[in-house]
């Protein structure tokens, strides 16, 4: 063999080996500049979170989850002909109103309202809205958004006694508490724990939405120190009671109706943790 060929076959040798090097030097480092492929995480489902109705954050929609007509039934079954089943919706601080609703509360409470056709009257239905403290992943997940309760007509008070709240009921345009003994005798149990306990509470005034807003914060403050007043008056420290007003810009009930703004006449204690 000629020495010619000989480098020439050599110089085929080293260009494949290079050939074969550089390209895998290449894919290496085409591997390490591009981004990784994009993975999508599934949502978690709601049904998997056993929400048979379910909402969403600033939506008024009622999604519906897995088992719903059971749970619709098991609320209509759990009343008697005589009462009216009282829909909660629930809000937050923070979602954005719908259009055509006093709150975003109201709003849920309708949709949810609208599940019981063909199950319940409309005339049996009562809608409430409250709202509550916002949970850390309201946001991005599914919540529970109403709540619900069989109650005799003749039998509601003027004081609602909630889970983190109570409610006194106030006549149209004044400051004046309903009279009741009921009312009474729950500011009289208060100020005794309050007495005993050195809890503070805060007490916010409301109103319907007769009169102007301005007015209306106004009267809804004027409420709140008549019950501060009553405290103070039974021995509570008046540095533990904190008093404010919303006015009328948080119904718990339609305001187009007289009994709707009755519920909306009101004064919310609550008791502060220590």
């Amino acid at each position: 063999m000629s020495t010619f060929f000989k480098f020439l076959v050599a110089a085929l040798v080293w260009l494949l080996f290079y050939l074969a090097t550089f390209r895998g030097c290449q894919e290496e480092l085409c591997l390490a500049c591009d981004p990784p492929p994009s993975v999508t995480v599934a949502d978690t489902l709601p049904e998997e979170a056993g929400l048979p109705v379910y909402f969403k954050w600033s939506d008024a929609e009622a999604y519906i989850g897995k088992g719903v007509e059971a749970f619709l039934q098991k609320q209509v079954t759990e009343g008697d002909s005589l009462q009216l089943l009282v829909i909660t919706g629930l809000y937050f601080e923070g979602e954005k109103a719908v259009a055509g609703a006093e709150n975003l509360g109201l709003a849920r409470a309708r949709e949810v309202a609208r599940l019981f056709d063909g199950l319940l009257d409309s005339t049996r239905l009562q809608l409430r809205a409250r709202q509550v403290e916002t949970p850390e992943d309201a946001q991005s997940a599914p919540f529970e958004g109403a709540l619900f309760e069989w109650v005799d007509p003749k039998s509601q008070s003027a004081v609602d006694q909630l889970a983190d709240r109570i409610s006194i009921r106030f006549p149209t345009g004044s400051a004046d508490r309903v009279y009741a003994p009921e009312v009474d005798s729950f500011l009289i149990e208060l100020a005794t724990q309050l007495r005993s306990s050195g809890q503070r509470v805060r007490i916010t005034g409301h109103t319907d939405n007769t009169g102007s807003a301005e007015k209306n914060v106004g009267l809804g403050l004027a409420r709140a120190e008549a019950v501060k007043q009553f405290l103070v008056k039974a021995g509570v420290s008046a540095s533990q009671v904190t008093t404010d007003s919303k006015g009328d810009a948080q119904p718990v009930a339609s305001n187009a109706t007289e009994e709707g703004r009755y519920q909306n006449r009101r004064v919310e204690v609550r008791i502060e943790p220590q």
